[in-house]
């Protein structure tokens, strides 16, 4: 019996209409897809198949390189000086390059008539690369690429393998020009370089520091690389991101120089220079701390033409054949100081006993003519007729006899003189300029320091030891002790060593290292290291100190003050003049321009420095020093100290 046994069975419904004409069209689709599936094989394997291979052998994990943010620069007041941004630049990557040198040929052709890159230069390069194994990282052929460039290369780079277009991490120096000698730029590694960095850790298109801060600081700036490794086609392409290690951003600065002062003081040099001067140099530092709070270099220059260096070929060019010379920094570079030496040769006089501050001379006369130990005949000039004068007023009236008579001694005043011969005299004036910080680098934290010229008769012995020289010249004479007693001669010093004595002086004799950063950043703004000052005590007691500080007082005060131009009215300015001698390129005799001094005088502050290349001292220079003070005590809010007798 089945289910349906007794029951009526199911109706069946109509009978459905299947489409067997359409079975043909499916066949024929098939086979015509089956047909194109095996041309596109015959073409990939018989054709284009060593291509293909080739692309193939490309395919693999490639390690690229992700740079970290350089760290910034601020002002003590945190703003910023420089920002980071990316420029567009062409980039080789050796291993992604066709095997064929032909083909290679055609691609470096492309590039010369595309970016104006030589042919030569990008073989080269890839070159190099290979043979110094880094050929997987990437080449900048060509760096700060136009928009039109970059979008240009974009288009093609598909059809370039191992060429693209990439972002090159760059600054931009916000600061202004007046900082560009302190802080320098940045730029790819050169040749000379590159060995020494690459062993460093450092990538071949990672920028470095080139001079000032940014080199100074390259090794916290720079941060640390970071590593992404890639799965990568034929063209370079990421198929697939494998790992990655994210980069440590540099360290930040935060500096000691005020924004606003520095950008004064520029314009007071450039005021001061008339048409006479071509370069000048002012640094204005904390007497205690070191704390550098502006330091200016005339002329100034643009360090963003060094960001897009093939942008600016003809700028750049015309800066380096400058006769001026505007990248050296003119604060750190050494000239005669002239008169503001005379404060060291007081400081040694006193402590040696030559003088006393009552010791006095008369100057009657405006040169005096003495008979050196070699027989010579020497005429020693004074400025003016000073009439009699102590040690006071011969450092107000900088009095050249007065300071003769300290070291080299004069003959008509039996037992002057630093010591009972002019040699052991220059030794021991050598001696006290070393620990007032001459003759030797500050170890302010700006690179390209100087280290200047304190003479004595050993140093001119191996100095001009050589055949080209007569034997005459290696002599060390009377005159050579009095040169160097008054700032002449051979002796030369920096700006900042000028400061820096200023300031051991106002300090009551402390010589503390000059400083223009003070706080190192973490990428989140917080304070992660803090510079402490740094000093070493000068050989000289607090009472001759403070004889030479009211010399330096009464430079200002006294009616016939060689500094009295620096007088600012309601300030108590102390300080010294210099004037200089020195013949120019042109055979010219021409004079120096110093003011160096301190504020305020009964409680330092701060020391000043200013030098013109061209003028006289007390002319020039030292009312630019009284302008750069007061603007500085008008920034504090309110005045540290007030004196009311000017």
């Amino acid at each position: 019996m089945t289910f349906f046994e007794g029951k009526p069975p199911p109706d069946p419904g109509p009978t459905r209409v299947r489409p067997h004409g359409n079975l043909a069209v499916l066949r024929i689709a098939i086979v015509v897809l089956f047909a194109i599936v095996v041309v596109r094989l015959a073409d990939m394997q018989l054709v284009r198949g060593e291509d293909y291979a080739e692309r193939a052998r490309h395919n693999h994990i490639q390690s690229e390189q992700i740079l970290p943010a350089r760290g910034l620069i601020y002002d003590a007041q945190g703003r910023p000086l420089v920002e980071n941004v990316g420029f567009y630049q062409a980039t080789i990557v050796p291993e992604l390059l066709p095997e064929s040198e032909e083909d290679r040929r055609v691609l470096y052709q492309y590039l010369e008539e595309l970016l104006d890159v030589p042919y030569l230069e990008s073989y080269s390069a890839v070159v190099q690369a290979e043979t110094e194994g880094t050929e997987n990282q990437g080449i900048a052929i060509k760096a700060n690429l136009s928009r039109d460039e970059a979008l240009l290369l974009r288009e093609v780079e598909s059809d370039m393998p191992g060429i693209s277009v990439t972002i090159q991490p760059g600054r931009n120096y916000v600061g202004g020009e007046t900082f560009s000698p302190l802080l320098g730029y940045i730029g790819l590694p050169s040749a000379e370089e590159w060995p020494e960095l690459r062993d460093e850790g450092y990538q071949f298109n990672q920028p470095v520091g080139k001079m000032g801060i940014e080199l100074e600081y390259e090794r916290l700036l720079r941060g640390e690389v970071g590593w992404s490794s890639n799965e990568v086609n034929a063209f370079g392409d990421v198929v697939n991101v494998l790992q990655t290690e994210e980069p440590e951003p540099g360290r930040s600065l935060r500096m000691s120089i005020d924004m606003d002062l520095q950008e004064y003081i520029a314009e007071a040099l450039e005021e001061g220079m008339d048409d006479e001067a071509t370069t000048a140099a002012a640094v204005v530092m904390d007497v205690e701390t070191g704390a550098v709070r502006g330091i200016v270099s005339i002329p100034t220059w643009d360090n963003n033409m060094f960001s897009q260096a093939d942008l600016y070929e003809e700028e750049i060019e015309a800066l380096l054949d400058d006769p001026r010379r505007p990248l050296i920094n003119r604060a750190l570079n050494p000239a005669a100081p002239g008169s503001t030496f005379k404060l060291v040769t007081a400081l040694a006089a006193l402590e040696e006993g030559a003088i006393t501050p009552n010791t006095t001379i008369e100057v009657d006369s405006m040169v005096r003519h003495f008979e050196g130990d070699d027989g010579v005949l020497w005429p020693l000039w004074d400025w003016a007729v000073h009439g009699t004068v102590d040690l006071h007023r011969a450092i107000s009236v900088s009095s050249n006899h007065y300071f003769y008579m300290a070291s080299c001694g004069l003959q008509d005043i039996p037992g002057s003189g630093l010591a009972s011969n002019v040699h052991e005299s220059a030794y021991r004036l050598r001696y006290y300029a070393t620990r007032m910080g001459y003759g030797d680098q500050t170890g302010i934290d700006t690179g390209a320091e100087a280290a200047g010229i304190i003479p004595d008769p050993e140093w001119k012995r191996e100095t001009f030891d050589d055949p080209m020289f007569n034997p005459e010249d290696r002599e060390w004479y009377y005159g050579d002790t009095c040169w160097m007693g008054i700032g002449q001669g051979d002796v030369t010093a920096t700006p900042m060593q000028v400061t820096q004595m200023t300031a051991a002086i106002a300090n009551n004799g402390r010589l503390v290292r000059p400083r223009t950063v003070w706080e190192v950043l973490r990428p989140d703004g917080s304070v992660e290291h803090t510079y402490e000052p740094e000093w070493e005590d000068v050989p000289v007691s607090e009472e001759n100190l403070h004889e030479v500080r009211q010399g330096m007082r009464r430079t200002i005060t006294d009616e016939d003050g060689a500094g009295r131009r620096a007088r600012v009215e309601g300030l108590e300015v102390a300080g010294k003049t210099g004037t200089a001698e020195f013949t120019h390129a042109d055979g010219r005799e021409l004079e120096h321009a110093w003011f160096t001094g301190y504020y305020p005088y009964s409680d330092p502050e701060v020391a000043v420095t200013v030098f013109f290349d061209i003028g006289v001292g007390g002319e020039r220079a030292a009312p630019v020093a009284g302008q750069i003070l007061e603007y500085y005590d008008e920034l504090q809010g309110e005045p540290a100290v007030r004196g009311g007798d000017e």
